[in-house]
């Protein structure tokens, strides 16, 4: 009976060592998918500037319109005016 015991308890053992490496290779293919897709530059247009002179690390926040409904925020000192436009790489 103790034999027995033992060699489940080591069956159970290589079966969870054989699922935890598959689950850690397939997680490193998913990684290596995600940096290799391609990214492209998109032009941002200057949408709204906001000037809080109450918040002193973010004084002004400027508000660039992406595309449809993708709006990005970018905090800066009072000192750094908005651009016109940014290159956000998506």
């Amino acid at each position: 009976m103790k034999y027995i015991v033992i060699i489940l308890f080591f069956g159970l053992l290589v079966t969870l060592f054989f699922i935890v490496k598959n689950e850690y290779t397939q997680n490193k293919n998913s990684t290596v998918k995600i940096i290799n897709q391609k990214s492209s530059l998109i032009k941002c247009e200057l949408k709204n500037e906001i000037i809080d002179m109450k918040k002193l690390d973010s004084e002004r926040q400027c508000y660039y319109d992406c595309g449809k409904d993708d709006v990005v925020r970018v905090d800066t000192s009072i000192s750094y005016p908005c651009q016109n436009y940014i290159m956000e790489n998506r």
